[in-house]
């Protein structure tokens, strides 16, 4: 099992997502072959449905915050 298909074990959850330069928290939509999707809290007064696209090659790790 390689980190791609483990993490989309984890699709529906609140998680963390590590990179070199952020961390990002979110619901996670979404692991595709080169990118996760995570649906993330509008900033101030933002839309409400804010997604951030990570690449995959990116990810450091990913948290489950709650399962």
């Amino acid at each position: 099992m390689n980190f791609r298909k483990l993490a989309q074990g984890f699709v529906g959850k609140e998680v963390e997502v590590l990179t070199p330069n952020d961390l990002i928290s979110g619901t996670l939509i979404s692991v595709g072959d080169t990118t996760v999707l995570l649906k993330v809290p509008p900033v101030i007064y933002g839309p409400p449905t804010d997604l951030a696209i990570i690449p995959l090659q990116a990810v450091e790790f990913i948290r489950v915050v709650a399962s």
